[in-house]
């Protein structure tokens, strides 16, 4: 499975193929992320139809964002369809407006920080090993472009991940929306229109409406190209970024609270490549993480 597209035709078996990938134990208690929308409907029905040969201990988690008016019926449609297959069922609801104001954040990003944080809240409550979440191919697409339009290295232009922290799973990675929306059809699949995704205020919803169909021109296959390029990123990714760390490991000459020392000859007789990475480790070790640490500022200290 690595670095190929899963066959078009089988959905079911590229979510299985996903729960092996992630060496998904039966009886493994996950939970799936479910807003009601076609992907993560269709997810939710490919796991149960997996029960047989993969009986996952399955907990539908559904976050009210707090943004519609229609929200509440959302939620209630997730409420009773876990209700109907069975599946014990989680929810919260956040102001997602506020919480963005607060820190101010961007309405993505504050949703983003407010699902990821209800998710790990819910696995630590259950004893959930996985968090299973609905994105495909297309949404992998319009990440790498909003990223490249921002301004990323590798590590952002890699987008998502099959498997992220050997905890986050993403089974219809490697599955088209349109694959998507096909299996729901034949299925009678119901589910909730989400009206947000047309507001062409989101950068998002403007990558998929306009950019890309403007890129469907030069290439028809453009978001199969470029999930075949975070494959080799990934990859990529992962070997600089393991060099990079064994480089600062070497370097380091003395870590306390305020203050980090480097071998300075020994540092700068390294890649550009991995001395940049070892800056930005540097950077974020003195914050806690917080950045972003751009490419001029980088640049300047070295």
């Amino acid at each position: 499975m690595k670095g190929d597209i899963l066959p078009s035709g089988d959905l079911l078996e590229c979510v299985a193929e996903s729960l092996r990938y992630a060496d998904c134990d039966k009886g493994e208690r996950v939970l799936v992320a479910v807003s009601g929308g076609v992907d993560s409907m269709v997810l939710l029905d490919a796991l149960v139809r997996l029960w047989v040969d993969w009986p996952l201990d399955l907990c539908v988690v559904h976050l009210d964002h707090c943004l519609r008016g229609e929200s509440l019926e959302d939620e209630r449609f997730v409420s009773q369809e876990a209700q109907r297959r069975h599946i014990a069922y989680k929810s919260r609801r956040c102001d997602v407006a506020a919480f963005a104001a607060e820190r101010n954040l961007s309405i993505e990003q504050a949703g983003r920080e407010c699902r990821y944080a209800f998710f790990s809240e819910v696995a630590a409550e259950v004893g959930a090993t996985k968090v299973v979440l609905g994105h495909h191919m297309d949404d992998q697409a319009e990440t790498v472009l909003m990223r490249l339009l921002r301004g990323s290295g590798v590590s952002g232009l890699k987008g998502m991940a099959l498997l992220r922290d050997k905890f986050y799973l993403r089974p219809l990675l490697s599955v088209r929306r349109l694959q998507i929306e096909t299996y729901a059809q034949e299925r009678n699949i119901l589910f909730r229109e989400d009206a947000t995704n047309k507001d062409q205020r989101f950068l998002r919803n403007r990558v998929r409406g306009e950019l890309l169909p403007l890129l469907r021109q030069y290439n028809p296959h453009i978001v199969e190209s470029i999930y075949r390029t975070t494959t080799v990123l990934h990859s990529e990714d992962a070997f600089v970024e393991e060099m990079a760390q064994n480089a600062l490991n070497i370097a380091l000459v003395e870590c306390c609270v305020d203050k980090i020392a480097l071998d300075v000859p020994c540092l700068v007789g390294y890649h550009i490549a991995v001395l940049r990475r070892v800056i930005r480790a540097v950077l974020q070790g003195f914050s806690n993480g917080k950045g972003p640490y751009d490419f001029a500022r980088i640049e300047k200290i070295i």
